[in-house]
C-alpha cells in the first residue's frame, strides 16, 4: 500500500501531524508512506522513521511564475506514484487541491465546509 500525507506547513503543525505517520505505519507495517511538504520542512519530515520520502512542494508555483513548471513536474511525479490513499491533514483549499491532483485511488481529508 502506498500512502501520501499532504501537510505543507507550518512547522508546528507538521510536528503535530507526525504521530499520524507513525500510527499508519504501526497499523500498516508494509505501507510506504511519503509526505508532501514545503521544501523548508523536508529535513524535519525526514526525522520520522515511518516516512519513506519527504517530497518538496512549493504551492506558490500553482498560481504562476517561474516555479510553475517545477510544481507541475511534482504533480506529474505524484500522479505516477499510484498512491492508494492521499491524506490531506491541512484542511486548506490549497492542500485539498494538491491532494486531489496527486491522483490517489482515495483522497481523505476534511469535509468541504470545514476547509479554510
Amino acid at each position: 500500500m502506498r500512502i501520501l500525507i499532504v501537510r505543507l506547513g507550518a512547522l508546528g503543525d507538521i510536528v503535530h501531524a507526525m504521530p499520524v505517520a507513525t500510527a499508519l505505519k504501526r497499523a500498516l507495517p508494509d505501507a510506504t508512506i511519503d509526505w508532501l511538504t514545503d521544501p523548508r520542512y523536508c529535513d524535519v519530515v525526514k526525522l520520522v522513521p515511518a516516512v519513506a520520502a519527504a517530497i518538496p512542494f512549493d504551492p506558490r508555483g500553482l498560481v504562476a511564475g517561474d516555479r510553475r513548471a517545477d510544481t507541475m513536474a511534482v504533480v506529474a511525479e505524484l500522479r505516477g506514484s499510484n498512491y492508494d490513499a492521499v491524506l490531506d491533514l491541512q484542511g486548506l483549499v490549497k492542500s485539498a487541491s494538491v491532494a486531489r491532483l496527486a491522483g490517489g485511488a482515495r483522497t481523505i481529508g476534511f469535509v468541504r465546509d470545514q476547509l479554510r
